[in-house]
């Protein structure tokens, strides 16, 4: 059922509506890209894979999750929407009471703002939930966060390039800060051949140094056992990532997902296993990015997207850091600098300059250090928040 939503003025009234039917799941899906047509830095994703995302029919993350998708409309024009998310998975995991808002876009009002907060917020106390974290979208196994520092910096996959009024709009409605993510990136485009010979010499004695006081041992991907090598990604991801904030182990739903995405977009030249007395205990996997493509794609493949995806797909300049992660024990001894000297190698054999990684929580020091020691200089925050959902008040 629509509510209603009155503000202080005519201009404000705005009726707030559950997604029903084909109307309103088209506005749903095409508000991102009109509300953002016209900013130089955003890149639209491909409309088939947005709405894949968007179906439970497709979208293994709502094995364990549900969602109720809102569009806030102001004379029948569509102004913003959000998704309300029970995640399960996260609850049973961090015996928790937490609800998610995520898929988040509006203009730059506070009524619409506010009456989508409230709409999701709603939704989510009648399943008795405690808290409302986000944004999430739909999870932290996805696309997190408002960002708030790095606007000039074009984002990378899977990054969203979130408006700069957002995390005012979640401020005003009662949203606290609760966890940063930062993302780092390499740019030796503009270095003189003489530095970055410095640089790769550094990069190579502290690699060296590491590797002769451990016995870590580096190999690539075995081709010919991809499930193998997939199912060991997620047993090291799980292992390194259990304690970190707001994780949670992939199904194997979603690690079917990721292989059929991996098998998409992976470079066998970088993805790499660290491997101790024998065992691996981390695992490191860049691909290009691909929204150098999808920026000249406009959202669709057709009628003249896929020329592009043709005629630039083996001149991207950018790799993205897609999987990082360790085994304590493998961070302790220095696997990033391995890791990172072979990614490196490869990156300048391919005359790859400019490299930036995926998340990386604030809070994780040991892993930050590694990076910056490594000489990454950060280019990205974004940030989440949470807010007590409110009793009912009679």
């Amino acid at each position: 059922m629509s509510s209603q939503i009155k503000g202080e003025t005519s201009l404000s009234d705005l009726e707030i509506q559950p997604v029903r039917n084909r109307r309103q799941r088209r506005d749903f899906l095409e508000l991102m890209y009109q509300l953002n047509a016209g900013r130089p830095l955003f890149v639209p994703p491909l409309r088939r894979e947005h709405r894949r995302e968007m179906d439970p029919r497709h979208n293994p993350f709502y094995e364990h999750a549900e969602a109720e998708l809102f569009v806030a409309y102001r004379a029948n024009k569509p102004v913003g929407r959000i998704a309300a998310i029970e995640n399960r998975s996260h609850n049973q995991h961090w015996n928790d009471r937490i609800g998610f808002f995520g898929h988040y876009e509006a203009i730059d009002d506070p009524d619409v703002s506010r009456s989508l907060f409230t709409a999701a917020e709603d939704w989510l106390r009648e399943r008795g939930l405690e808290r409302m974290r986000g944004p999430t979208n739909p999870s932290m196994n996805a696309n997190v966060g408002f960002l708030i520092d790095g606007f000039e910096h074009p984002p990378t996959i899977p990054m969203p390039y979130t408006q700069p009024f957002y995390p005012q709009h979640a401020e005003a409605y009662g949203f606290d800060p609760v966890m940063r993510v930062l993302v780092y990136g390499w740019n030796y485009s503009h270095y003189t051949p003489q530095y970055i010979d410095r640089w790769r010499r550094r990069i190579a004695r502290l690699s060296q140094f590491v590797e002769q006081r451990s016995d870590i041992r580096i190999r690539g991907p075995r081709r010919d056992r991809v499930g193998e090598e997939l199912q060991l990604i997620r047993e090291i991801c799980n292992e390194s990532m259990q304690h970190n904030w707001g994780f949670v182990p992939l199904t194997d739903g979603e690690m079917h997902a990721l292989r059929r995405e991996l098998e998409r977009i992976i470079d066998p030249d970088m993805f790499f296993l660290a491997e101790i007395d024998g065992r691996p205990e981390a695992v490191f996997v860049a691909c290009p990015d691909y929204n150098e493509l999808l920026a000249l794609m406009n959202g669709r493949v057709l009628p003249f997207g896929w020329l592009s995806y043709l005629r630039h797909r083996r001149k991207i300049q950018k790799y993205v850091v897609y999987v990082y992660a360790s085994t304590p024990r493998a961070e302790a001894m220095g696997a990033a600098a391995v890791l990172y000297r072979h990614y490196f190698d490869n990156c300048f054999r391919k005359g790859i300059m400019h490299c930036e990684t995926s998340y990386v929580l604030e809070a994780n020091t040991l892993m930050r250090n590694s990076i910056e020691n490594l000489g990454a200089q950060l280019r990205k925050r974004y940030q989440l928040y949470e807010k007590p959902i409110a009793p009912v008040t009679t």
